[in-house]
């Protein structure tokens, strides 16, 4: 088995502690029915899936109609932007759950915190996409503002090469960029740092020191990631932080029965973490046997209420905290397991960023695999005992830039929640 297929497994068994008899059976059906590229990019839906069936969620009762929702947004009014600094007031480290890893309006949100002034005094971003190998080469780069405007763009689009055998996340490249951006019009002590969380190899490297570095990635993946952060927090002249991780990497409390990187996070610092959900999707349900890939329902808290009373209230940019409301005391239901936990058990706030119909995967980069990069991504492939697919195959794969609302995407979900405002308005 490849290393793509060895990165599945090993996801999916540290995130649920599923079988090896489950993982190879999903796995086995995946590779019959997707390319590369689609692999990566249900990876988070796959191995979040693998061992969670439909099951019962908390006894909470659950609200029948949207007013108790809209009441309490009527009294809202703190845009996204400002409940991080707000929170940043009482917290030195405040944890973005990150939506799907594909999605690029989270990053417009992201970029604006950044670029605000108030995060002069923060200055420090911890992401867990991106190879951990590169980070002093990287803030090299995004603190040089005499490179042109190509250097930058070609400067950037190497770093997105390094990640995993391939990333095609389009919103890591914008990233980038727009944190440089940022930091050429700041002096060099207000600078935004980035740092990497994630494993990677040094691909520069001796072959023994990549294989040093590649025996790394056996290890538990969360506690690796809050272990670079402690590292970089723990020698950061500023004592605020900006992390970023994608969902249950993000929480602050065991699930599944093993520690999550915002839980190794706040056993180390205790009270000074915060975390906080930013609106997106929930796995509904899901059905996993040996013939079948998983198949999990794709929908919104509490079966489309919250997000259609945010679109009924018209707050599509807004925040709070999730302790006393009436979404802060909703059931969890974020992923299908058993549990009597409440949101505010789980996070501390709320972002609601954009309507759920308008959100946006943008997946491929112009110009990704090129003839150059291919020969240095055979010599990568090699590394893994994998064959590389053939190079107009991975051309058309990764060059192609794809843009799809989560409208078009995730229709049965809109449709859930514009049932609710349907029916709120006839009311």
């Amino acid at each position: 088995m490849g290393y793509l297929g060895k990165l599945y497994i090993y996801c999916v068994k540290n995130t649920l502690g599923a079988s090896n008899k489950q993982v190879l059976n999903v796995f086995k059906m995946i590779l019959k029915q997707t390319k590369m590229k689609q692999l990566l990019t249900i990876l988070l839906i796959g191995f979040l899936a693998v061992s969670c069936k439909t099951t019962k969620q908390s006894q909470s009762t659950p609200n029948e109609n949207l007013k108790i929702y809209t009441d309490f947004l009527k009294k809202e009014h703190t845009s996204s932007k400002d409940y991080v600094f707000e929170l940043f007031k009482k917290y030195d480290i405040v944890i973005l759950c990150e939506r799907d890893h594909g999605e690029i309006t989270q990053y417009d949100l992201i970029i604006d915190i950044l670029k605000d002034t108030r995060f002069q005094h923060i200055q420090n971003v911890y992401t867990e996409i991106g190879n951990s190998q590169y980070n002093d080469l990287l803030n090299d780069f995004l603190h040089n503002s005499s490179l042109t405007n190509d250097q930058v763009a070609k400067t950037a689009l190497k770093m997105q090469r390094n990640m995993y055998p391939l990333w095609e996340k389009t919103n890591y490249l914008y990233f980038l960029k727009s944190v440089h951006t940022i930091n050429s019009k700041l002096k060099d002590e207000k600078k935004v740092n980035v740092f990497n969380l994630d494993f990677g190899i040094l691909w520069e490297a001796s072959d023994e020191e990549k294989k040093n570095q590649s025996a790394m990635h056996s290890s538990d993946r969360d506690s690796f990631i809050a272990g670079g952060f402690i590292k970089y927090y723990k020698k950061s002249k500023t004592k605020k932080a900006l992390v970023i991780l994608n969902y249950r990497h993000a929480f602050l409390r065991d699930m599944f029965g093993r520690k999550n990187a915002g839980r190794f996070i706040a056993d180390e610092f205790g009270s000074k973490v915060a975390n906080v959900y930013i609106n997106s999707f929930i796995l509904k349900s899901t059905k996993v046997t040996d013939q079948e890939v998983p198949v999990t329902a794709i929908g919104t808290p509490h079966d489309g209420k919250w997000e259609a009373s945010f679109i009924k209230s018209g707050k599509k940019d807004i925040a709070f905290n999730f302790a006393n409301t009436p979404f802060g005391n909703d059931s969890f239901d974020m992923m299908p397991f058993p549990n009597n936990l409440k949101y505010s058990d789980v996070f501390t706030g709320f972002i609601h960023y954009n309507y759920f119909p308008d959100l946006r995967r943008v997946l491929g980069i112009d110009g990704f695999i090129d003839d150059e990069f291919y020969k240095e991504l055979a010599k990568r492939y090699q590394f893994y005992d994998e064959e590389i697919p053939p190079k107009n195959e991975l051309k058309t794969d990764y060059n192609t830039v794809m843009e799809v609302t989560y409208r078009e995407e995730f229709s049965d979900a809109v449709k859930e929640i514009e049932k609710w405002v349907s029916e709120s308005l006839n009311k």
